[in-house]
């Protein structure tokens, strides 16, 4: 097996993340290895949030009215 650098500043941050999920480092790199904890880019993540908000707030009961694309733009005074 080839041994990995990593500069101090990406040690800290391991370190941290590790700490955060209460994990070694190499437990940490073990269960990313395995599939059980995943690496997602913020935008991604904040897209997945964004989308299941909408579709809890479709399927709330108290948002069944529609409401037309005119009224919205008048509402707005477009």
């Amino acid at each position: 097996m080839n041994p990995i650098t990593l500069s101090q500043n990406n040690l800290i941050e391991m370190v941290k993340i590790s700490q955060q999920l209460n994990l070694s480092i190499n437990q940490l790199l073990e269960q990313i290895n395995l599939g059980q904890l995943t690496i997602i880019k913020t935008e991604e993540l904040e897209d997945l949030i964004d989308f299941r908000d909408a579709v809890l707030a479709e399927s709330d009961p108290e948002n069944q009215d529609r409401v037309s694309w005119e009224n919205i733009k008048q509402n707005l005074g477009l």
